[in-house]
């Protein structure tokens, strides 16, 4: 498996060479690849992408680690940082979670506290952090990135920071697969039709072999990714409504190189 990053707002070149603090906010990452990729976070490939994007000083990774899902995770953190902040609730009385509030604290201390700081950076998909990305971009003169994982990336968040990135993680096969869907849609566009997910996923199975799940879930992420639209159609009032899939094969071309 390996990671791709996708420039949803670009960052000017001076970004890479400015004074940089990192913010994790690790439950998010760490729920985001075990639902959509049954695997760990791959913390060092995404803290390594982070260095090309700003002279990092300090890398801050919050979350509740009182939590069973997140107990073993502490020493996966620390081959990256040893600014482990704990966000555990030990009230007996309310489980409500407070990461994204101590998360917000830590940042406008490291505002207050550390005026060289030029850049910010977050991890998270969280739209509760938008005012806080406007509140430091438009009024504190900082530059703010963000990264998110593929389909659990606020709009409102990315549309109020500086520049954002979108992680997605790719299995070896990703490629084969993505492939072959589109070497199926351009049959289906040479012959006039019009291609649904199901039919889309049936008929590229049957025609080029592989596994029917992973199928789904690779013209999922093109679909999120948004290389393949999804648009509501009506055929006439008694079929109702469906929804067709169309490639947008400028995008294929320049940003996958892959040619069918």
């Amino acid at each position: 498996m390996k990671l791709e990053f996708r420039t949803l707002k670009p960052q000017s070149e001076q970004c890479k060479d400015v004074y940089t603090i990192v913010f994790i906010d690790y439950e998010y990452l760490f729920i985001s690849f075990s639902k959509q990729y049954a695997t760990p976070p791959m913390l060092e490939e995404i803290c390594n992408e982070m260095k090309q994007n700003g002279k990092i000083a300090k890398i801050y990774v919050f979350g509740d680690f009182t939590k069973p899902e997140l107990s073993q995770e502490r020493n996966h953190v620390r081959t990256v940082t040893s600014n482990i902040i704990d966000c555990g609730n030990e009230s007996t009385i309310t489980k409500k979670d407070y990461t994204d509030f101590i998360m917000l604290d830590h940042i406008y201390q490291e505002l207050i506290q550390n005026p060289a700081a030029e850049q910010f950076i977050f991890l998270t998909g969280d739209g509760h952090f938008s005012s806080s990305a406007t509140f430091l971009r438009n009024f504190m003169e900082k530059t703010v990135g963000i990264y998110g994982i593929t389909g659990s990336l606020s709009r409102q968040l990315r549309d109020c920071a500086s520049w954002a990135k979108e992680l997605n993680a790719i299995d070896g096969d990703e490629l084969e697969y993505q492939t072959n869907l589109l070497r199926n849609f351009r049959s289906v566009e040479s012959r006039g039709l019009y291609a649904t997910f199901h039919k889309t996923v049936e008929h590229t199975q049957r025609a080029y072999g592989g596994d029917l799940y992973r199928y789904q879930q690779v013209l999922r992420n093109l679909i999120d990714q948004g290389y393949i639209n999804s648009v509501v159609c009506t055929v006439s009032y008694e079929r109702g409504e469906f929804r067709m899939l169309t490639v947008n094969w400028q995008r294929v071309a320049e940003e996958l190189a892959i040619n069918v």
